[in-house]
């Protein structure tokens, strides 16, 4: 009842757009159009740059934000752990926790080179 009424149409519904209904019988449109499958997707452009960078080595300390990469750490580490508590489990939910946690791992290693940057300049 706290939400406007434009927002009940979607609480509980996991299909995204409406206009892509009628061709849900084409197996992509259907992976696609479910906030299951989607949520990790997005999650995934959040998680795939930066883990690039680590996996390569070619990020530069002295060019990472703490910030950012702090915040981005501690959003992947408490989502990962509200994904595992959604009952009941689905490849969606699984898929969301892991892609939390990749985020959460590769930006906490972020902050952690950041520091061991910083503690270099200091002595």
């Amino acid at each position: 009842k706290m939400l406007p009424k434009f927002f009940h149409q979607y609480v509980g519904n996991p299909v995204l757009f409406q206009f892509l209904k009628p061709y849900e019988h084409i197996p992509a449109v259907k992976f696609l159009n479910n906030v299951y499958n989607t949520a990790p997707a997005s999650k995934w452009s959040l998680s795939i740059v930066p883990l690039y960078g680590v996996l390569s080595g070619n990020s530069p300390p002295e060019k990472i934000d703490m910030n950012t990469s702090g915040s981005l750490a501690c959003t992947g580490f408490v989502w990962t752990i509200y994904a595992l508590m959604i009952q009941p489990q689905n490849s969606g939910s699984r898929a969301l926790a892991a892609v939390n946690f990749c985020m959460g791992s590769v930006n906490g290693y972020k902050c952690y080179k950041k520091k061991q940057y910083l503690d270099s300049l200091k002595k």
